[in-house]
């Protein structure tokens, strides 16, 4: 009978932690297909601009000629987003025109000091869209190396067998190191409970969610095993109780809520009892 019972644990832990890793390894992919085509278009919209900085070197070097041909190329491929494209066809037109009808350049005419400050807005608005994109570049770059991490973690989870201090049979699926749960995991106990979480050689430690089997769990900290820290505990019939925890007892700060959501009292815990009352609350 034992032995039947431990292969439908066996069975049960597997089964939910393959479905829990391919949940959250569904979700951290989406993310990342999403940053990644988020990536693809700000590269291809770098590479845009690297070319568009390439016809502009020539048009400095007066080379206006090959500088407008090479604008009115790239504006048939930027229909929708023209860069400034026909600012700058505008201006190599007109050095053209200058330089065919000999000119001077440096004529420090009304117009010419117009148009020469309406290209050079033009140009710095463009080096500004420039290097924002090469900013928000570089920060996909990271969110997709944090998000590959992030997926490789918990796209794999093993296996293992251990037990609890309290002597509980543990059947673990997640992250292992040195052949012990470390990292994110979820374990299923031999009485029917449940944690989520963070571990640490084989404890929980960190933030996690403990689920009873009669309806009862935590959700908060725990160090060395236990409720300590901040947390929130919730009962079947909507009662629950936020704040302090230490070795698995209400201590310190708290207060305990009524299952229509209100405050039913509040103030200093001492080993799962009220100690000190809030008189605000209480007023």
């Amino acid at each position: 009978m034992k032995t039947k019972t431990s292969i439908a644990v066996l069975v049960t832990i597997t089964i939910v932690g393959a479905i829990y890793f391919m949940i959250k390894s569904s979700n951290l992919a989406n993310q990342l297909n999403k940053i990644e085509e988020e990536h693809s278009l700000l590269s291809k919209q770098l590479q845009d601009y690297e070319a568009l900085v390439h016809i502009d070197s020539m048009l400095l070097k007066g080379d206006y000629e090959t500088a407008l041909n090479s604008y009115e190329q790239s504006l048939k491929f930027h229909q929708e987003n023209n860069l400034g494209i026909p600012v700058r066809i505008a201006l190599a037109e007109k050095l053209r025109y200058d330089v065919r009808n000999n000119k001077n350049l440096n004529k420090n005419n009304s117009d010419n000091a117009d148009s020469l400050t309406t290209s050079l807005a033009s140009a710095t608005k463009e080096i500004r869209k420039f290097d924002s994109i090469n900013f928000t570049l570089e920060k996909t770059k990271v969110q997709l190396s944090h998000l590959r991490s992030q997926l490789k973690e918990k796209s794999f989870g093993e296996y293992l067998q251990f037990k609890s201090k309290k002597g509980n049979q543990m059947h673990y699926v997640g992250q292992v190191k040195h052949g012990k749960a470390n990292g994110y995991g979820i374990a299923l106990l031999d009485s029917g409970s449940r944690y989520e979480g963070q571990w640490k050689d084989n404890e929980r430690q960190g933030e996690g969610t403990f689920y009873w089997a009669d309806g009862q769990y935590y959700v908060g900290a725990f160090d060395g095993d236990k409720r300590n820290g901040y947390g929130t505990y919730y009962w079947p019939n909507g009662e629950k109780y936020t704040g302090q925890w230490k070795d698995d007892k209400r201590n310190g700060e708290g207060k305990f809520f009524g299952s229509d959501g209100d405050v039913v009292t509040g103030g200093k815990w001492n080993d799962d009892e009220l100690i000190e009352v809030d008189e605000k609350r209480r007023r």
